[in-house]
């Protein structure tokens, strides 16, 4: 069963092409890492795979239907985005934040269930903020903040979950925990998730999606994630130490900074 699939897809950015000509397929159990230089349209891949962005060219499928001719609310049933960051301008608790991944499931009814409310009680359990369910968001960290919209998606429940740097706020011991709970998915849905852990990505995914300007490389995790890839990606040498990609010294010219790990 394929969960996403693109053909053909294109996007630009105002007159600047990202992604060209892109066919891929997503089915359950695959956990995908999006992978690439900064503003190479990693985020605007996953805003065009939930149906938030229009290509240039070609066409997105979820359960072999063209997302554009998907009504919202099965769509909101069978895909959900995790954006980068979070906004919050109102006063909210955590829990009544996470019940708000329940919406889809609230068709028809205003107030939230106590089926609703014992799912989106598991979910924060699940990213360990079950003592933090009566606190107003306004005074969480910032990972703190990432993890309740996690449990957010999690209370959403679609078997295609798209998430925009999931670990970027989190210290590693969170890293590490939520790379282990997006494995655990994996048994009943598909992660599609950008990031910049080039090591993280190879340790943990199944796939990868390596982006580089109107290139790609796609395929499984050993497949795609090569020295020579990498180095064609991101514009500086690549050595492998054991399991480990460590990133030799580059600088602005040739369009990666100077680092010392491959991040």
């Amino acid at each position: 069963m394929t969960l996403l699939e693109t053909r053909g897809l294109t996007l630009q950015a105002g007159s600047r092409l990202l992604v060209q000509g892109l066919d891929w397929r997503v089915e359950p159990g695959q956990l995908w890492c999006l992978l690439g230089p900064n503003g190479v349209g990693k985020t605007t891949l996953l805003h065009a795979l939930c149906g938030l962005r229009q290509p240039v060219a070609g066409t997105v499928l979820i359960d072999d239907r063209p997302i554009a001719a998907t009504p919202p609310e099965q769509l909101a049933r069978r895909r959900g985005l995790l954006p980068q960051q979070q906004f919050d301008a109102f006063s909210h608790s955590v829990l009544d934040t996470v019940l708000v991944g329940r919406a889809p499931y609230r068709i028809g009814r205003q107030w939230d269930s106590q089926d609703d409310r014992a799912i989106a009680r598991t979910a924060l359990r699940r990213l360990g903020l079950e003592a933090l369910a009566p606190r107003d968001v306004l005074t969480l960290s910032g990972g703190e903040r990432q993890r309740v919209a996690f449990a957010a998606l999690l209370a959403q429940a679609p078997p295609l979950m798209l998430l925009d740097e999931p670990t970027s706020h989190q210290d590693v011991g969170h890293q590490l925990a939520l790379m282990g709970l997006m494995r655990e998915l994996l048994d009943t849905h598909a992660v599609v998730m950008s990031c910049h852990d080039i090591n993280l990505a190879a340790r943990h995914a199944t796939h990868a999606l390596l982006l580089s300007g109107t290139r790609h490389w796609i395929g499984t995790v050993d497949a795609v994630l090569s020295s020579a890839n990498l180095q064609a990606a991101f514009g500086c040498r690549f050595e492998k130490n054991g399991n480990y990609f460590v990133a030799v010294e580059a600088d602005f010219a040739d369009g990666a900074a100077s680092s010392a790990g491959a991040s």
